[in-house]
């Protein structure tokens, strides 16, 4: 089953299945592949396109606003304009007044989307109940209070959809002694999906067994079912179920939607409770749920940007790194390795998690700036003359005026990236800095460069052992590298050196 969407405004609905590589626009103009009228949407509103996976990210579909003047709100975060973002299964997008459910394809942990036959409405006797947040609390009987307590306290400690659901769902049946109790969630009153419940909500075949008849008219507000099991007054799926009580909940805040808080006692329950009171502890419950997916979904949302913010930094190192490969490709994976020597020596010295990963980034970015150093000079197959290596000395300048002016993300290493070939005597450039006038990452840098300069083949001489290497960073102590770092260096153990060391051969002059 493809992945879709249901959309909702009001009394009007729209399907949409999502095919790849098959692009869905939404908005006002006739050229959207589907056309929504009310003014408040834009003429091209939103876009919708299937990512293919990449390494291991796996294959999915964005929605990007093409610069709307209402807006698109996913999960109730606002999207920037132009900005787009991965859709996930149950996630809500608004393109207000309209309302947009996307449902995933089926899975075998997905349940109750088992359509059901609906009865005729005129056949269910019921009512609305009008309570206001206020209400629902205020005609409480105090043990009923003191259950609302507790119930606000365990909402408040569970950190996802489905554990905040269970509090709900226990809270509810315990309170009271509804023997069925569920929380639906969804935008579709046809299609809702069981995220908690308590007692015979599901049949022996993972199949739902509500009225859906109920969870339509709660859309609007609380609805209590009245009236006896006779077959003149109850729907034939009702009846068939022996339900002689039920009360079904809308679970929302703000602008969102979540779906139904859903309680029902059938012929054969101990006790018949009261009704209004009941429907008044479950639209408080009701309340507090809907304040907790808020949070949870915000929360989500949020860590859903920042993961894409990530993935996309990561891409344009990866970009740029590979740029310089390219010019230089007889120093292809010097950085991979710089990088991870560079976080084996921060681990060593047992920095803290955030040092670490800077030594490992810093490494991958190091040599950023060789990508404005002309190609003659980086694969010249002899030594640099004065000029040259002149202009070789200007990479760390280069680089740390590259990522300073167009990747804030990276401020923290600029210092340790510019000034990797600084020497602890002094003598190094690019501004001659000594001793501890260099910072810690600059120096971890440096040792690491070093290491896998000398342990990998250059058109002027082959690569150096491990234990050579070893010898000139010891004779280097104090000069050249930090003399408390590189002991620490010389103390990693040569088995986790070698797996990292590289393998290529050395280049021939053409």
């Amino acid at each position: 089953m493809p992945w879709r969407l249901i959309g909702t405004s009001n009394d009007s609905e729209l399907n949409v299945e999502l095919l790849s590589p098959k692009v869905v626009t939404i908005g006002r103009d006739e050229g959207c592949t589907h056309v929504l009228v009310q003014k408040q949407v834009s003429r091209r509103h939103v876009e919708i396109h299937w990512a293919p996976g990449i390494g291991h990210q796996e294959g999915h579909w964005r929605i990007r606003d093409c610069g709307s003047t209402a807006g698109t709100f996913v999960n109730g975060m606002k999207l920037t304009a132009h900005q787009e973002v991965r859709l996930n299964h149950r996630d809500v997008f608004e393109i207000r007044p309209w309302k947009f459910q996307v449902v995933g394809p089926a899975s075998d942990n997905t349940i109750g989307l088992v359509p059901q036959t609906l009865a005729a409405e005129s056949e269910i006797e019921g009512e609305y109940e009008a309570l206001s947040d206020a209400q629902s609390t205020a005609n409480l009987a105090q043990g009923l209070l003191v259950k609302l307590v507790e119930a606000s306290q365990v909402l408040h400690k569970a950190t996802d959809e489905e554990s905040v659901g269970e509090a709900a769902v226990v809270s509810i049946s315990d309170a009271t002694g509804f023997a069925n109790v569920a929380f639906l969630k969804g935008a579709d009153w046809r299609s809702p999906e069981v995220v908690a419940h308590h007692g015979a909500i599901l049949g022996s075949q993972g199949e739902l067994e509500i009225s859906r008849s109920l969870l339509k008219r709660s859309m609007n507000g609380i609805y209590i079912l009245k009236g006896g099991v006779s077959s003149g007054t109850l729907g034939a799926s009702l009846e068939s179920l022996d339900i002689r009580q039920a009360i079904c909940v809308p679970v929302d805040a703000g602008t969102m939607f979540y779906g139904w808080l859903y309680l029902d006692n059938r012929t054969g329950s101990a006790t018949e409770s009261p009704a209004k009171e009941v429907a008044g502890f479950a639209k408080a419950v009701a309340s507090m749920l809907g304040l907790a997916l808020s949070n949870i979904q915000r929360s989500q949302m949020q860590q859903r940007v920042d993961l894409e913010n990530k993935l996309k930094f990561d891409g344009l190192m990866r970009a740029l790194i590979e740029a310089i490969d390219a010019k230089d490709p007889y120093t292809r994976g010097h950085s991979d390795r710089v990088s991870k020597f560079a976080m084996l020596l921060a681990q060593a010295a047992k920095l803290s998690d955030e040092e670490i990963k800077q030594a490992e980034v810093g490494g991958l970015l190091h040599d950023i700036g060789k990508i404005g150093i002309p190609e003659k000079i980086l694969c010249k197959p002899t030594h640099l003359d004065p000029e040259e290596f002149a202009q070789i000395q200007q990479h760390p300048r280069i680089g740390h005026k590259i990522l300073k002016d167009n990747i804030p993300q990276v401020r923290d290493l600029l210092p340790g990236m510019f000034e990797h070939h600084e020497r602890w005597d002094g003598s190094g450039y690019p501004d001659n800095l000594k001793g501890e006038q260099i910072s810690q990452l600059g120096r971890i840098l440096c040792i690491a460069d070093c290491f896998d300069a000398m342990t990998s083949a250059r058109f002027y001489r082959p690569a150096r052992s491990i234990s050579e290497a070893r010898a000139e960073i010891k004779r280097c102590l104090g000069t050249q590298f930090d003399p408390k770092l590189g002991e620490i260096f010389l103390s990693i153990p040569e088995s986790e050196l070698l797996p990292l060391i590289s393998t290529a051969p050395q280049p021939v002059a053409q």
